[in-house]
């Protein structure tokens, strides 16, 4: 299974909070199974009412995080037909439904359309892959210190099946590369393919941390796994510890000023990244053809970025993928995450200078291997037409595919239950699918 079920035990809390301001009586619908659309197609949404009679509602329409129209109508029991248009633009937009009597109560389904036309709001550099050989030379001229330690919270009946240990690797500037590795003690030399996970925004939460858990997880099922925290900061701390910095250090780490290449955040975040990737590759048992980087998010932003970074990745999963299509405002839209403070700095010198070096979506047209894609149609962390725009730019990529769902916000914790089966049959399990060729050598 993929981390994303392993690690929301955080989330269980507020999932349940939220699932309380569900809209329970309505379920809406699209006349596109997975909510895409082509210019000129015509737009429908119904809205199936459980409820006995009929009752007021507030129909929204929204797009890039604006109002575009709105409207108060009576919905009976049964289908009742609530937005429709030809709609001749590519564009992201959302329809929410919540009753009059109580707005704090809702639900949302959102489409696109034209997703094939979504381009970077950022230019690709010219010297784009020359710079960052140029860091990697520059990172790699320091001799690595390799500092190995033993593994916390191996559960006893893997100790004899997984090697696993902590990792912590010296780095030119800033936090050390910090994670965690892991892989099958009766592995045969050359015979494992790596499995590079990166992490999804935060400090202080679970699934902000390098575990053994996880490693452990994932080497059971035959890969050679290393796991980089973001941060580069201790593993294994007390919560106390994580606090603090989220509170302190590291408290909005996503937005803090820069002004130039060498205090842009996410740069030596992926930095990091290689330094752990140029360790796991002189492990015996790699197999040395193929590696894979898989993650959600501010991971699924590493993954298209490191993907054209690092050449020797073969395969890419990116899930809902932040720090993409930064520059989207440039093009009238919404600007990846942290699309706030993006949208500040995409319209200076820093966008072009800095930013565009670092957007997954700038990024990944380098990447030669295969890539796995998946966009939340009601992703308002991520907004699926800057996903879009990075995945239209992999144009040097072997093989690509994209999929999406109407009914999916940022976190999958926060899916209404009613539609969690659908989701795994439909977008799961073609990951499912992905990860299993990999291993096979597909």
């Amino acid at each position: 299974m993929s981390r994303v079920f392993l690690s929301l035990g955080f989330l269980l809390l507020s999932f349940a909070l939220q699932a309380q301001n569900v809209y329970e009586q309505v379920m809406l619908s699209l006349n596109s199974a997975d909510g895409v659309y082509q210019a000129g197609d015509t737009v429908r949404v119904t809205a199936r009412s459980t409820a006995e009679g009929s009752e007021r509602v507030l129909m929204q329409v929204l797009s890039y995080d604006k109002v575009l129209y709105k409207k108060e109508m009576s919905l009976k029991s049964g289908e009742n037909l609530v937005y429709t248009k030809v709609i001749s633009e590519p564009v992201s937009m959302m329809v929410k439904v919540n009753p009059v009597s109580d707005p704090k109560v809702s639900t949302t389904v959102g489409f696109l359309v034209a997703p094939q036309e979504f381009v970077p709001g950022f230019a690709i550099p010219a010297d784009l892959k020359s710079f960052w050989d140029g860091e990697l030379a520059r990172m790699r001229a320091l001799r690595p210190e390799i500092r190995i330690t033993p593994a916390v919270g191996v559960k006893d009946e893997l100790k004899d099946k997984i090697e696993c240990y902590h990792i912590e690797i010296n780095m030119p500037e800033g936090n050390p590369c910090r994670g965690y590795v892991a892989y099958p003690k009766n592995a045969a030399t050359r015979s494992l393919p790596i499995y590079l996970f990166v992490h999804s925004a935060g400090v202080n939460r679970p699934a902000n941390l390098s575990t053994a858990s996880f490693v452990t997880s994932r080497a059971l099922q035959g890969y050679l796994v290393i796991d980089i925290n973001a941060h580069g900061y201790l593993d294994d701390q007390p919560q106390e510890y994580y606090d603090a910095l989220n509170n302190g250090e590291l408290k909005n780490y996503q937005s803090r000023e820069f002004f130039g290449i060498s205090d842009y955040y996410f740069h030596n975040m992926y930095l990091r990244d290689v330094r752990g990737l140029d360790y796991a590759v002189t492990l015996p048992v790699w197999d040395g053809k193929r590696i894979l980087i898989h993650g959600e998010s501010q991971g699924g932003g590493q993954a298209l970025a490191l993907a054209g970074i690092d050449d020797r990745i073969t395969h890419c999963v990116a899930i809902v993928p932040a720090i993409t299509d930064t520059g989207a405002c440039l093009d009238g839209r919404k600007c990846g995450w942290p699309a706030r403070s993006n949208a500040y700095y995409a319209m200076s010198r820093l966008g072009p200078d800095v930013m565009a070096y670092h957007d997954g979506a700038i990024l990944v047209s380098l990447f030669e291997g295969k890539l796995y894609v998946e966009s939340g149609n009601i992703d308002t962390t991520c907004d699926p037409a800057a996903v879009c725009a990075g995945y239209n730019n992999a144009k040097s990529v072997k093989s690509k595919e994209i999929h999406y769902y109407p009914w999916r916000p940022h976190v999958w914790g926060y899916i209404e239950d009613r539609y969690k089966d659908d989701w795994a049959e439909k977008v799961y399990s073609h990951r499912d699918a992905f990860f299993k060729a990999y291993l096979k050598g597909e």
